[in-house]
């Protein structure tokens, strides 16, 4: 049986561990360039998607997720003329971490700005 000063070196042994793991996030920012709000917004990541009903134009918006696994991510939106584009992006590795930026040019092109890393 452990005595009181035992239990408390076990639980702070513990505590570092658990204070040094961390998750690999990869924040994304799309950026809406376009005169115009762009709506229905999803972007397909691995192990996952997330999307936003409008962006207006010349705004902005954030997420933050986990890659998952390995694969290609893509964007779609529809324009201010209700028309449905889809661009395809990098391909995302699971445990990637940094940030992503995504900017809806003029004329509904897409460009892709990864700055990631390996994760642990």
């Amino acid at each position: 049986m452990m005595r009181g000063s035992g239990r408390l070196i076990v639980t702070f042994g513990l505590l570092l561990l658990l204070a040094g793991c961390r998750s690999p996030w990869i924040q994304c920012t799309i950026v809406n360039h376009e005169n115009a709000p762009v709506s229905l917004v999803e972007v397909n990541y691995p192990g996952g998607s997330f999307g936003v009903q409008t962006i207006a134009a010349g705004a902005s918006y954030h997420y933050r997720f986990h890659s998952l696994s390995t694969d290609t991510l893509s964007l779609s939106f529809t324009d201010a003329a209700r028309q449905s584009h889809t661009a395809t992006g990098p391909e995302l590795k699971q445990k990637q971490e940094g940030s992503l930026r995504i900017d809806i040019q003029p004329g509904n092109r897409v460009t892709w700005t990864p700055a990631l890393t390996s994760g642990h």
